[in-house]
């Protein structure tokens, strides 16, 4: 090789370096076709046409489109401009973290990634079926149908009811996903492509170019094909991001959202007309003669019944707003409203089902069926392969359930309903809370912004917005359009006072005197336990308590990877099991840290029985739970420490952890280290005032006290 070729080589190298760099920080766009005879009758032209005006700065002689561009374009402000390139580049930054995480495709094989619900393997093309679409095209895409290959299975278990291949519908795939296809000989990514059915035993996949593969001399590309067995991977990145920028685009497409643009990007107020609710009105009655509803709860659901455009309802912890979901879709059912009801994930959405299962509404719950709460299965349509038979079902109810992500569900496509209502608004970011919104003419949130903001991995895109939900825009913009829950059942007057103290302004307020008195029952006389420190943790008349381990030798762990601090753990554990010889369930306790870590940690210093029962989470996992008795290891024992101006700093992630417990609230650190974050230093100089700091004593030799450990390696 000479060394001009490799010279070539190196430059083309680089040049393919720059451009792979270039497409990773963003949305990369083909050039407009300039050519109105072609543009004119392709589908995307409004897209192109927004993009084009929005991105480049288009106009209708640089699109080539004349007066088709204007057309399609100028409705679109300086405003509407800004807002679109100002979020598509938050999505462009958002990709690159999420874009790493599809490395698995390429790492894990296909039976270890089917395990964890993330493709389908052993899969082979059948030729046959897609010969009769072969001429079927929809918006130029083929059409390819998949099934389980046999040959993988023995006989017996082939004929068994849990054969795979004889469920597919209810695999881990729905209809409008993306997909990427690869061979298990090691063709990986082939072609990418979204599923446009699942049958029984058939999926099918539709491709924008045909399926091809490198072919051997005298072997023709369709046997290449067949003789292969496929594999079948979400393509999660794809559908995550294709739905963001499908959100946003459609506020602004002639035709599209323009209800939402008007409320959401110009932040129009939203109208309410209380006049509407006349004595007679059967929502309006319904909710006067419900008995279980306190009065923050009323006025909520009159001001969605009110509504012409949004309503916010602010949910403070423990404040019922799942009852309060539950009598607002009661209500609008009396008025016969078509309903949509969402959320972001799967257990919220199933958590308010199941209350409206209890009282008889009749519902359809669409999902992958292995998502979906057992009890709640008789609700979906998987069963149901006909269209006919869908349409019947579709149309006998007013409540459609779906998560926001699944709302590209075929089933949804040319839906309309009266109103939707999102669950968990709060932890919703807003490109992703915009695709369910498009369903419905008027729409109410359900959220706390002061509690865990949406999940953005991006650390600029979070800084700059992206964590910045559309409830909390809205409940900015807005303050008249806010409900306010803040009567809660949760709670003992103690603990609440540190949330309000923190938080909310005292706005919260405790809804019986039995919330607010409440105290853990022990079984056994508490003036036995010993050591003495542990006998003023565990009394029951102080219900939020700080264990300060300033003056043992409790030292973080940390590095890049891992943070955890034995000490504290062995301490969390010691308390745990002096609970339990006290009579407290252990189902009753929750034990909670910010650091992943450290719950590891203290699960292997527990036994497999205790496990079983205990909900030992991170305080994000742990954000919509409670318990009787909650435990916080806050681990960090540094002032210097990596970490610690990030996780612990959050005052959202605080107000999570220190509002899961109803009567007793155990919290343990170092009280030193954690006051150095402002937060932090507020929260124990609160409990110092209840006087519930204790000091753990520098004679205590915390980690050879004889604590049972019942490990792995025990």
């Amino acid at each position: 090789m000479q060394r001009a070729d490799v010279l070539g080589l190196v430059m083309r190298r680089n040049e393919h370096a720059k451009n792979l760099l270039a497409a990773s920080s963003a949305q990369q766009l083909p050039p407009m076709l300039q050519s109105l005879h072609l543009c004119q009758r392709c589908w995307h032209v409004d897209a192109c046409s927004i993009y084009h005006k929005a991105q480049e700065g288009g106009t209708s002689d640089s699109s080539g489109l004349g007066e088709l561009f204007n057309q399609l374009t100028d409705h679109l402000h300086s405003s509407h401009i800004d807002f679109i390139k100002f979020w598509d580049q938050l999505i462009d930054l958002e990709a690159q973290d999420l874009q790493a995480s599809q490395r698995e495709i390429w790492r894990l094989p296909a039976k270890e990634r089917e395990k964890s619900g993330h493709c389908l393997s052993r899969m082979r093309l059948n030729l046959e079926l897609a010969e009769s679409d072969k001429d079927q095209k929809d918006f130029g895409r083929f059409i390819y149908h998949f099934s389980r290959d046999k040959l993988h299975f023995t006989p017996a278990k082939r004929n068994s009811q849990d054969y795979d291949g004889t469920a597919l519908h209810k695999q881990i795939f729905t209809g409008g996903e993306h997909v990427l296809l690869s061979t298990e000989s090691g063709n990986v990514a082939v072609a990418a492509g979204s599923i446009c059915d699942i049958k029984k035993d058939t999926v099918s996949i539709k491709l924008s170019h045909p399926l091809r593969l490198p072919q051997k001399i005298g072997v023709s590309n369709e046997e290449v094909l067949c003789n292969e067995t496929w594999r079948i991977d979400k393509d999660e990145t794809a559908s995550f991001l294709a739905s963001m920028r499908f959100n946003l685009l459609n506020l602004f497409l002639k035709g599209g959202h323009e209800q939402g643009r008007r409320l959401i990007v110009d932040l129009e107020p939203p109208r309410f007309d209380s006049g509407g609710l006349f004595s007679q009105d059967p929502a309006a009655m319904y909710v006067r003669s419900a008995t279980n509803l306190n009065e923050d709860q009323r006025r909520a659901i009159f001001k969605i019944l009110s509504s012409q455009d949004y309503t916010l309802v602010l949910g403070m912890p423990g404040t019922g707003k799942t009852s309060t979901i539950v009598h607002a879709v009661n209500a609008l059912l009396t008025r016969g409203a078509s309903i949509l009801l969402t959320s972001y994930t799967n257990s919220a959405v199933d958590n308010i089902l199941l209350r409206l299962k209890e009282e008889g509404v009749d519902f359809v719950r669409l999902g992958r069926e292995n998502a979906v709460h057992s009890d709640l299965k008789d609700h979906m349509v998987d069963d149901l392969r006909t269209v006919q038979d869908l349409e019947a079902r579709m149309n006998t109810v007013n409540v459609i359930a779906v998560t926001c992500l699944g709302v590209s569900h075929p089933l949804l496509i040319n839906r309309k309903f009266d109103i939707c209502i999102v669950d968990e608004a709060g932890q919703i970011t807003l490109p992703v809370c915009l695709g369910a919104l498009r369903f419905a003419d008027k729409f109410v949130l359900v959220g706390d912004h002061y509690q865990l903001p949406p999940l953005v991995r991006n650390v600029e895109a979070r800084d700059r917005g992206l964590a910045v939900s559309l409830f909390r825009r809205l409940s900015e913009a807005h303050p008249q359009s806010i409900a306010a829950l803040q009567c809660q059942y949760r709670m003992s007057a103690g603990i609440m006072k540190l949330c309000n103290t923190l938080i909310y302004g005292n706005r919260l307020r405790c809804g019986s005197h039995n919330v607010a008195n409440g105290q853990l029952i022990y079984n056994t006389c508490i003036s036995d336990v010993r050591p003495s420190w542990l006998q003023k943790v565990l009394d029951p008349l102080n219900s939020a308590v700080f264990v300060n381990t300033d003056m043992l030798n409790a030292l973080e762990v940390s590095s890049r990877s891992t943070t955890y601090n034995m000490t504290e753990a062995t301490i969390v554990v010691m308390i745990l099991k002096q609970l339990k010889q006290l009579g407290v369930d252990l189902k009753d306790i929750g034990i909670i840290s910010p650091y992943n870590y450290q719950v590891q940690r203290i699960r292997h210093l527990l036994c497999a029985d205790e496990l079983a029962v205990l909900e030992i989470h991170t305080i994000d996992r742990f954000q919509g739970r409670d318990k009787e008795c909650v435990l916080v290891s806050f681990v960090k024992s540094s002032t210097r420490s990596r970490g610690s101006s990030t996780l612990l700093a959050d005052w959202h992630r605080i107000n999570v952890a220190i509002t899961r417990a109803k009567k007793k609230l155990i919290l343990i650190g170092s009280r030193k280290a954690l006051s150095s974050t402002p937060v932090l230093k507020l929260l124990i100089s609160q409990v110092d005032e209840m006087r519930g700091c204790i000091d753990i004593p520098n004679n205590s030799n915390i980690l050879s006290s004889g604590l049972r450990i019942c490990g792995p390696e025990a």
